[in-house]
């Protein structure tokens, strides 16, 4: 089976995902992940050794634990179209971003004057045409692919600037959840299985410090980290 493969399926069982999504936020153990997902430590073993098949996880031991985390960046395309279906896996890649991006811009001009004169085309150009639009596309997996991984290092650089700044883990736990898409206090107690009260505390000393800030949107009022 090839790597796409492996990955297709893995994702294809709605336990791994949340196993994924749980590793997303920081490496775990197996009695961990059983707590949060409310599922048997054997089954999720299992799982995460399909995980680790597919190589979307590792792990590690740290004394008598052995902790599970994403080992790296990697982008997952699927293109369903009336003539197509592909699958791209784009890793992260030592490419020349700045060529990169020049070259899928010099493609994308000569596409669009070609399209304003389509019907006058010969079937070599329109192939010729197609052919560069794949070019395009595969340049921009790696342009996506590439933003990837810089999010991804910048925000290991947040992190360890949360643990520089912030002294109560309350609070860092707080912005993680933050960082992570969460809005309410709610979501953050329920997703870190701390006590409401706990996070309410943590987040009126981050606004009185000037880190969070809570802002009326159309769903009603929402933490964010401030800009």
């Amino acid at each position: 089976m090839n790597p796409v493969d492996m990955i297709l399926e893995a994702l294809g069982n709605d336990n791994r995902r949340r196993i994924l999504s749980l590793l997303s936020k920081k490496p775990c153990y197996v009695s961990e992940i059983s707590y949060a997902l409310k599922m048997a430590p054997k089954a999720v073993i299992e799982h995460l050794e399909k995980l680790e098949n597919a190589g979307l996880v590792k792990s590690f031991e740290d004394g008598r634990r052995r902790y599970y985390y994403i080992n790296e960046s990697m982008r997952l395309e699927i293109s369903i179209t009336p003539h197509l279906f592909q699958t791209n896996l784009v890793r992260k890649s030592s490419e020349d971003f700045d060529r990169v991006f020049r070259e899928a811009f010099n493609l994308y001009r000569e596409i669009n004057q070609m399209s304003s004169s389509i019907m006058k085309t010969t079937l070599n150009e329109i192939y010729r045409s197609l052919k560069n639009l794949e070019e395009i596309q595969n340049k921009f997996s790696l342009i996506q692919s590439y933003l990837s991984s810089r999010a991804s290092e910048i925000f290991e650089r947040f992190l360890d600037e949360i643990e520089r700044c912030v002294e109560d883990d309350y609070e860092k736990i707080v912005l993680l959840g933050l960082s992570k898409g969460a809005k309410k206090v709610s979501e953050i107690s329920e997703e870190f299985g701390i006590p409401y009260a706990e996070i309410e505390k943590a987040i009126e000393k981050l606004k009185a410090k000037g880190v969070v800030e809570e802002k009326k949107e159309k769903r009603g009022y929402e933490l964010k980290i401030k800009c």
